[in-house]
């Protein structure tokens, strides 16, 4: 599994590393097979209205929270009746089309995808197309696709970015000298929206062309009642930026004497638990990771590990909720 290079996301004052320029002509190969796929892809259309939740960057932005907040909205204000996810199902075996429960695993589905059964029904599918002709077979009137903003198998008819204020771009490097998956200035032109979680601490709001609408949010512990600041903790999680996970804990007044950082998506090992238990035990401590991670961890070791489950909090809900309106209007006309 995938760990997040520290020089993608370097303050831009410092000079660059060694490494970083000996990755530019990997760099120039990925650009010239992105654009290569994207000119050879065969593009289809569903007979619903897809909704993109993507971002421009590898990995740690925010896309799920988002999508569940956006189907929350859809519930609420009753513009969709069944929407369907759909996901790749990254990190899962599963590659054909497949509804998923929350009792299928994350060795087999993904982990993102047990979170969003949480919410609502899935599809996971290497294939999003064949994925979307699943959800409509199944009843579905809207597909909210997790990620997939550069995948071109199937058309969205609505594609809404998702930046991290506090990482932004990193670097601005393209793949593998930064964590960029495309230009920035052709991503801006596929995207009908933009919603950046926190403070835009890089200055990535100029960026963004005029005729984007962008919509503000903040992502806060949802079950933060659930723990006191008396017991001590050694945190852990699997992410893109494990780091944004410790800085939460300790936003949140958590007393911790530890904490241990792994790849995206790592795919914990009974050593790997055995280890965290021990230490947990030797300190008189108790374990804590995010949601995502504990889908991952196996059955038996959940016993002795709680997760923090998170939130989006949009910063004006009837702004977003207007321009979802507003889209599905069109989807409608369009029909």
């Amino acid at each position: 599994m995938f760990k997040t290079p520290k020089f993608w996301y370097r303050n831009q004052s410092d000079k660059p590393p060694i490494i970083e320029f000996l990755m530019k002509p990997f760099s120039l190969l990925y650009n010239f097979g992105y654009h290569l796929n994207l000119c050879s892809s065969k593009t289809r259309k569903a007979q619903i209205p897809v909704i993109c939740v993507g971002n421009i960057t590898a990995g740690g932005s925010g896309k799920t929270p988002t999508i569940i907040a956006i189907n929350k909205l859809l519930a609420q204000n009753k513009m969709a009746k069944s929407p369907f996810f759909l996901s790749r199902g990254y990190g899962g075996d599963e590659s054909k089309a497949r509804r998923i429960t929350v009792h299928d695993t994350a060795k087999k589905v993904g982990d993102e995808p047990l979170l969003l059964a949480k919410h609502s029904n899935i599809i996971t599918s290497v294939n999003r197309y064949d994925g979307a002709l699943m959800a409509q077979e199944l009843g579905a009137d809207c597909i909210l696709m997790d990620d997939g903003f550069q995948n071109q198998s199937i058309f969205k008819d609505l594609s809404v970015l998702v930046i991290d204020g506090k990482t932004g771009f990193g670097n601005g490097k393209l793949l593998p000298s930064g964590p960029l998956r495309e230009p920035i200035s052709e991503a801006f032109s596929r995207a009908q929206a933009i919603i950046i979680i926190g403070d835009d601490k890089t200055n990535i709001t100029p960026l963004i062309p005029d005729n984007l609408p962008i919509f503000k949010a903040s992502i806060r512990a949802s079950n933060i009642n659930e723990f006191d600041n008396l017991t001590q903790y050694i945190g852990f999680a699997g992410l893109a930026h494990p780091q944004k996970f410790a800085t939460t804990l300790n936003d949140n007044k958590f007393n911790m004497v530890g904490f241990y950082e792994f790849a995206d998506h790592h795919p914990y090992s009974n050593n790997d638990l055995d280890m965290l238990i021990i230490e947990a035990k030797d300190k008189g401590s108790k374990l804590i990771t995010t949601e995502k991670d504990y889908q991952r961890i196996p059955e038996d070791y959940r016993k002795y590990i709680a997760y923090l489950s998170i939130e989006l909090i949009w910063d004006n809900e009837k702004e977003i909720t207007e321009f979802l309106k507003n889209s599905f209007t069109s989807f409608n006309n369009e029909q």
